[in-house]
């Protein structure tokens, strides 16, 4: 690879050696650090690679020696340049060509359109609304604006669910699909925001886009909008021409959003917590025949304010024989709320722990987070808690009229 560098950057020239001292001309060439490549010997001559600064005292070499070096075929970077400066129409028609090249492959010169079950006259109107929705023959590449001029396709031709845009090469290709009848009535005519948000990404299946990648949008705000006109179907029979009906293009799509969710929490330097006292209290009941329960007096009602209550069943059975009786006892635990001292570290986990448990309700289920931010504040009572989670989710919803 190194002598494939040095050959075309430096020049070289394919020699051929003849004479008596061949040999030592290529080991005195070689000894005074010379580059020479791929010697081979054929009867009495040498062939082989060499610099071109390296023939230069080659051939010197070998005047002095009495060995004939001729040249077979040269090349490399010095080579080419010498033969354009002699021939500089060259240079003019290689720059006029890289240029002619370069503003070819650079504008669209064809348009094609590929669609299923097409009718006739269907590709010529695709091609058609195409050149005046900006993507004529002849125009930049660069300067194209996909997305734009798909959307005044589709409320130009809104007989069309779908019509997509892509380049290959100089030509671009336009595909389409059309409603098979007038869409549902029930699908929803305008999508709007419901949180406000930055947009990520849009996906548009029916109407038009009211929004950008990039905008920053707010909830109740229209995000794609449904389209109204008269398309022509189908023609009555003994009518020359076709039947205008309305058509109302739903609006269909996902709009991505980075949406943002706010927890504040506030944790004070003590925590109450709920701890059973241990007295208990056992009210009974007898059920008869899984059906009529009566209750089994007793001298006190429940003692207890605060308590939680357990249901014990316990059958009752005479000489291991089970009798069509049940004894029922509710059990009341009483408990009480104490108040326990945290230290600030023990403040602060537990006020990070309650932040993301509220995030965990209020943000979405099945929308993981693309990026948090926590921030905790310490105070002379507690730790104050500031969570924020941002979610990549759609934000499209249906409006309610």
């Amino acid at each position: 690879m190194t002598g494939l560098i040095v050959r075309l950057l430096a020049g070289w020239r394919l020699i051929r050696i003849r004479g008596r001292f061949s040999e030592r001309l290529i080991s005195q060439v070689a000894l005074t650090g010379y580059r020479l490549w791929r010697i081979e010997r054929h009867g009495d001559e040498f062939f082989g690679l060499i610099t071109e600064d390296g023939y230069e005292f080659l051939s010197q070499l070998a005047d002095t020696m009495g060995v004939t070096a001729l040249t077979e075929r040269r090349g490399g970077l010095p080579f080419r340049w010498r033969q354009i400066r002699r021939r500089p129409f060259l240079v003019v028609g290689l720059i006029s060509a890289w240029l002619m090249v370069g503003y070819m492959t650079s504008h669209v010169w064809a348009i094609t359109v590929v669609a299923p079950n097409l009718q006739p006259g269907a590709e010529a109107t695709l091609i058609r609304a195409a050149e005046q929705s900006g993507l004529t023959i002849g125009a930049s590449r660069q300067a194209l604006d996909i997305n734009r001029i798909r959307r005044i396709m589709l409320a130009r031709l809104p007989q069309y669910s779908f019509i997509g845009i892509h380049l290959q090469g100089m030509v671009a290709v336009v595909s389409g699909m059309r409603f098979v009848g007038p869409p549902p009535k029930q699908l929803p005519q305008r999508l709007v925001s419901d949180a406000r948000g930055r947009v990520t990404s849009v996906f548009i299946y029916m109407g038009l886009a009211k929004v950008a990648v990039g905008d920053y949008v707010n909830q109740g705000q229209t995000l794609i909008e449904g389209a109204v006109t008269d398309v022509p179907f189908a023609r009555q029979s003994g009518s020359k021409t076709p039947t205008a009906q309305s058509v109302i293009t739903p609006a269909k799509g996902k709009i991505m959003a980075d949406v943002d969710y706010h927890v504040r929490v506030f944790q004070p330097y003590f925590s109450r917590r709920t701890m059973d006292t241990g007295r208990r209290f056992v009210q009974r009941f007898i059920q008869w025949n899984h059906q009529t329960v009566v209750s089994v007096p007793s001298l006190r009602s429940v003692p207890f304010l605060h308590y939680h209550t357990q249901r014990v069943e316990k059958p009752v059975s005479f000489g291991g024989v089970p009798l069509p009786v049940r004894m029922i006892e509710l059990v009341y635990n009483e408990w009480t709320i104490r108040s326990i001292r945290l230290s600030r570290r023990r403040a602060t986990q537990v006020a990070r722990c309650r932040a993301r448990w509220k995030m965990e309700q209020i943000a979405p289920k099945h929308d993981k987070p693309v990026s948090t931010r926590m921030r905790v504040r310490a105070s002379k009572t507690g730790i104050t808690v500031n969570l924020v989670w941002v979610v990549n989710r759609n934000i499209a919803a249906e409006r309610v009229e």
